[in-house]
């Protein structure tokens, strides 16, 4: 009989063992549990960045229309409620529910203000699709915002020339027009309740007006004596009576001004310790339709100082006459001591007399003051000229007849090389200031061209024009003052 093999049945424990440990041993599949979880990690990653760009979304929509919101209510020419437009804002967006918190400084609706701050907060979530598998149902949206509009206190000497020369070509018409459209937009809105304007027109010589002259010390003398009698007699300022005294009467002085000595130039205060008063006279002869008598304008075309009525100012553009001569260093000089804070105490003088608005008695501000903005805006069409005098300031003759028909009668006060010396003086000490000064060339001579780009806080800052131009001057600098003094 033979003897058979014994059964080995499949499922005994040495076999299921040695299977078991071949298994262990197999890398076949072993990815696939790991690619598995990448995938569905991958998945849920996924799911979360839509999740994140959805709310991300969301908070861009919310925090635009916040920012169109905040820039439109702190707008100081809004006519509107600040709180009312950031409102109105989020309701048009279908966000009204949005809207957490609305602030204003200084208030919702003060238009005489210089600067209105707003800020808002808003807040919202956003359902979550993917991450709530992870418990996270929602996504919180905040946003916030701040906006102001500030208008700087501004301070504005605006220098003009009024000689004879300004008669030819239609000059003085276009001054007159390009001149009142920059006092208008610069004097536009809430601006005027911060913009203070001093108008300097200057022909051989410039005028403070009385008080000034007399704080500065003015001699006065007479240019004649008042008609006292009622004989229609005008006796000169040297008329006495029969025993040779002076008659101490009434005189009418119809100019104001100092002659300054080179040493004014020095500093950029305002006159101060006795000065002689400029003559009454003619160098050149006179164009009765359109100038008045004297290298001193009269007082009724004197400086105006730190007003903000536009209205007022652009009717004394209308009303200044010309005169004589081309005294550019006189206007240089008093329109920067008017920026001076040392001439406070001159301007707190003309508020009592009525000429200074209660608002600017305190002008001019400080240099450096952060929230004060200085410009000087200096126009002329001729190059400086010396300064003459008559060499007898009582001769009748200076009231009718002019000094180059009577040369033997004229003294040169001061030669034009050193007039050019002492205005370019003024304006380097100016810009040092920090004062910005612009400057216009009006179909003026080479001489006249060189002189204003120099005093120009930069040739970006001169302009060289002819005809209408100048309103496109005025123009330009109006908007760059009105741009340089807002802040958003």
């Amino acid at each position: 009989m033979r003897n058979l093999p014994k059964h080995r049945s499949p499922f005994s424990l040495r076999g299921f063992c040695r299977r078991l440990m071949g298994f262990r041993r197999e890398e076949d599949g072993a990815m696939t549990i790991f690619a598995t979880m990448m995938v569905l990690m991958m998945l849920l990653v996924c799911g979360i960045a839509v999740d994140l760009m959805q709310n991300e979304m969301m908070r861009t929509r919310v925090q635009n229309t916040l920012d169109r919101a905040i820039l439109a209510a702190s707008d100081l020419d809004q006519p509107l409620p600040a709180d009312e437009v950031v409102d109105d804002y989020f309701a048009k967006a279908g966000m009204t529910e949005f809207l957490d918190d609305v602030q204003i400084t200084p208030g919702a609706h003060l238009p005489t203000t210089n600067f209105r701050v707003v800020q808002a907060e808003a807040r919202t979530r956003t359902p979550s699709i993917y991450m709530a598998m992870t418990g996270v149902r929602s996504l919180p949206v905040y946003v916030a915002g701040t906006a102001e509009e500030t208008i700087e206190n501004t301070e504005i000497s605006l220098v003009l020339d009024i000689s004879g020369s300004m008669r030819n070509n239609g000059k003085i018409g276009n001054l007159r027009t390009a001149a009142k459209d920059f006092i208008g937009a610069v004097l536009e809105g809430n601006a005027a309740n911060t913009t203070s304007l001093n108008i300097v027109p200057y022909a051989g010589q410039t005028n403070p007006g009385p008080i000034v002259f007399q704080r500065a010390g003015g001699r006065p003398f007479a240019t004649f004596i008042e008609d006292s009698d009622g004989n229609e007699i005008l006796y000169g300022q040297t008329f006495v009576d029969d025993e040779g005294n002076s008659i101490d009467v009434p005189y009418n002085t119809m100019s104001s001004c100092l002659d300054l000595t080179n040493g004014d130039f020095d500093n950029i205060d305002l006159p101060s310790g006795g000065y002689d008063q400029t003559p009454y006279f003619m160098n050149w002869p006179i164009d009765a339709p359109t100038m008045d008598w004297g290298w001193c304008p009269q007082n009724k075309s004197s400086i105006r100082y730190a007003q903000n009525n536009a209205g007022q100012l652009q009717d004394f553009i209308d009303d200044m006459r010309l005169h004589d001569g081309t005294g550019t260093q006189y206007g240089m000089k008093y329109g920067v001591a008017l920026l001076n804070p040392s001439s406070r105490d001159t301007f707190v003088a003309l508020n009592a007399a009525g000429l200074v608005p209660d608002g600017f008695k305190d002008r001019p501000a400080d240099f450096g003051t952060t929230d004060t903005r200085k410009f000087i805006v200096l126009m002329t069409d001729g190059q400086i000229t010396d300064q003459f005098r008559p060499e007898d300031k009582n001769d009748p003759k200076n009231d009718e007849i002019a000094l180059n028909q009577r040369i033997g009668d004229r003294d040169t006060y001061a030669t034009q090389s050193t007039n050019v010396a002492n205005f370019y003086s003024i304006c380097n000490k100016a810009k040092a200031a920090g004062i910005t000064v612009y400057t216009i060339a009006f179909e003026a001579p080479a001489n006249a061209i060189t002189q204003m780009r120099t005093c120009a806080t930069s040739p970006a800052f001169f302009y060289k024009v002819e005809g209408v131009e100048i309103k496109t001057a005025f123009k330009s600098i109006a908007r760059q003052i009105n741009e340089l003094r807002l802040t958003q």
